[in-house]
């Protein structure tokens, strides 16, 4: 019997050493804004650097906007903050109480018989700290080892209003067509920009520009852009630049390379020009004198 009840006690003494409770230190209210954000829509826009192009070449920069729905709120968060629990710290706690209890007698004494000199703060504290020790159900006070328990979050609507993003995008490819054929594709570079060549030196790069309209699409969806003009004018001046490139590669000559970039130039096509006179005089060193002597005629 005496046994039974040594076990009895042996299991209560153990079940209260790992079934204690937690110390609370202290209540914790924040409060702190947040944002949630709802993407409403998104487009892909495709601007040129001129609305109708006059050259050659134009660059364009492909976007995507973004129509955003923001909700702001006001969050108040409240928790509790604890030292947990560990039943082993008891082995020395327990003893430290004991010790501890002389001395928190002793300064409670002290802060009555020196009329607070000797803060009662101060022995409130030493007092607290003994019984924490002595209860074999709780762990002394300790910062560093809390823990932060969430209890309650409440949120307060405070604002809800709509903004449009725009974010230059890269490495997107672009297909370029005219009346519904390819003519070329492009890849925008790191700031979203790509430039479109309607006339270029190698002239089994380039289609010829038989259409008003270049329709751009977005190369991942299919979806049409930007349909940019083209004026009858630069249709005229990239045919007559076409047929001329055709007529010098036919039979390239000094006089005939003189011949063309003049031509060129006239067309207000300088710097396909200029490639073209530093590309072939490179190519053909020997065309340079007859081609000097016929630039100035």
């Amino acid at each position: 019997m005496k046994m039974k009840r040594t076990r009895m006690i042996a299991a209560a003494g153990l079940s209260l050493l790992l079934t204690g409770c937690a110390n609370h230190l202290e209540d914790i209210t924040k409060e702190v804004p947040e944002n949630s954000r709802t993407i409403l829509e998104n487009q892909y826009i495709v601007t040129s650097d001129k609305e109708i192009p006059d050259s050659a070449s134009f660059k364009i920069s492909l976007e995507e906007a973004e129509n955003v729905q923001v909700t702001v709120y006001q969050v108040r968060k409240y928790s509790s903050l604890y030292t947990p629990y560990e039943g082993w710290r008891e082995s020395y706690e327990i003893l430290s109480g004991i010790c501890l209890l002389p001395v928190a007698v002793v300064s409670n004494v002290l802060s009555v018989f020196t009329f607070s000199m000797f803060p009662f703060s101060w022995s409130a504290e030493v007092t607290k700290y003994s019984f924490d020790g002595m209860n074999p159900c709780m762990n002394f006070e300790s910062q560093s080892r809390a823990e932060e328990i969430p209890v309650k979050v409440d949120r307060t609507l405070v604002d809800t209003y709509t903004e449009t993003k725009r974010r230059p995008l890269a490495d997107e490819g672009l297909i370029i067509r005219m009346d519904k054929e390819v003519f070329g594709t492009v890849k925008t570079d790191a700031l979203g920009q790509a430039e479109i060549h309607l006339l270029t030196l190698d002239l089994d790069a380039t289609a010829p520009v038989t259409s008003r309209h270049l329709d751009i699409y977005l190369e991942k969806n299919n979806a049409l852009c930007k349909s940019i003009p083209l004026s009858r004018r630069l249709l005229t001046r990239l045919n007559s630049g076409r047929r001329a490139l055709m007529k010098y590669y036919a039979n390239p000559n000094g006089n005939a390379l003189a011949d063309c970039v003049r031509e060129m130039e006239s067309l207000s096509f300088e710097q396909l020009a200029l490639q073209l006179e530093d590309a072939e005089l490179k190519k053909h060193p020997d065309f340079r004198s007859s081609f000097e002597q016929a630039v100035l005629k």
